[in-house]
C-alpha cells in the first residue's frame, strides 16, 4: 500500500498553549510545519524546533493573504488554533475575523484541507450554553466563523473541545470522549486536546471531510441520548 503523502501544516496560533504542544509533535512525526506569527518574538524558539516561521496577522488580510500563499507548498493543511481571551478587549479576538481571513486566504492560495479548533457550545450545541456564561460572546463569534468555513469548498474538519480554562488551569487527564453528538458538555485537559488534534491529522482526510467532532474528558452532562464514539486512530 502506498503511504499517504506527508502533510505540510500551516499553523495559526502555534505560540498559544495548545499550539506549543502540537507543533513539536507534528515535527517529530516528520511533518513540515510553518508557524504563522505576528512578531519575531518567538521565531528563534520555533526555528530551533525545526519549524519555518512566517510573519502575518490573522486580523489583517493584507499581510495574511500573501504570507499564506507563499507558505502553501506541498500537501498543505491549515491548522487553525486561534482563540480570543474573554478577559481581554473584544477587538483583539480572532475568533471570527481571524478565521474568516485565514479561510479566505486558504481558498485563494489553493489549499484544500482546513482543520479548525473551536469549542463545545458552538453551532448546534449553542442552545445548551447558559445565558450568563462569560464565554458566550466568543462562542457566538466561533459559531459564525464555523458557518463561514462550511460555506467554502474546503475539505474542513472542526474539533470542538470542552472547557479548557486558563493555560495554568489543570483538568484531570483521561481518555477523551470523541463524538459527533452535539449535546455533550464537559472539560478537557490541553494535553488531551493535543492528542485529539494529532489523532485527527493522522486519520485519512476523507474520513473526516465535513465532520464536527466534540471532545471532552470530564463529562458534565449530555443531551439527546448517549454520545456515540467517533473512531480515530490511536497515537503510536
Amino acid at each position: 500500500m502506498t503511504p499517504p503523502p506527508v502533510q505540510h501544516f500551516i499553523i495559526l496560533g502555534a505560540t498559544g498553549p495548545t499550539g506549543t504542544m502540537v507543533t513539536p509533535r507534528l515535527i517529530a512525526m516528520g511533518h513540515p510545519v510553518t508557524a504563522i506569527m505576528r512578531s519575531e518574538t518567538r521565531r528563534a524558539e520555533f526555528e530551533a524546533l525545526g519549524a519555518k516561521v512566517a510573519l502575518a496577522d490573522a486580523l489583517d488580510r493584507d499581510s495574511l493573504f500573501p504570507t499564506l500563499e507563499s507558505a502553501a507548498t506541498g500537501n498543505v493543511t491549515v491548522l487553525n488554533l486561534l482563540g480570543g481571551n474573554p478577559f481581554m478587549e473584544p477587538a483583539t479576538w480572532p475568533d471570527l475575523t481571524g478565521v474568516v481571513n485565514t479561510t479566505d486566504a486558504a481558498v485563494a492560495a489553493g489549499i484544500s484541507r482546513y482543520i479548525l479548533v473551536t469549542s463545545v457550545g458552538t453551532g448546534e450545541s449553542w442552545q445548551y450554553v447558559p445565558k450568563d456564561a462569560y464565554i458566550r460572546p466568543i462562542l457566538e463569534l466561533k459559531t459564525q466563523a464555523e458557518a463561514h468555513l462550511k460555506s467554502t469548498g474546503l475539505n474542513w474538519t472542526i474539533i470542538k473541545p470542552g472547557g479548557l480554562g486558563p493555560p495554568d488551569f489543570r483538568i484531570q487527564r483521561g481518555n477523551p470522549t470523541i463524538t459527533q453528538n452535539h449535546g455533550i458538555r464537559g472539560l478537557i485537559d490541553r494535553e488531551d486536546l493535543a492528542d485529539v488534534i494529532l489523532r485527527v491529522v493522522t486519520a485519512p482526510p476523507e474520513q473526516l471531510r465535513h465532520r464536527e467532532l466534540y471532545a471532552v474528558v470530564d463529562q458534565i452532562e449530555h443531551h439527546d441520548g448517549e454520545p456515540e464514539p467517533f473512531p480515530l486512530p490511536e497515537l503510536t
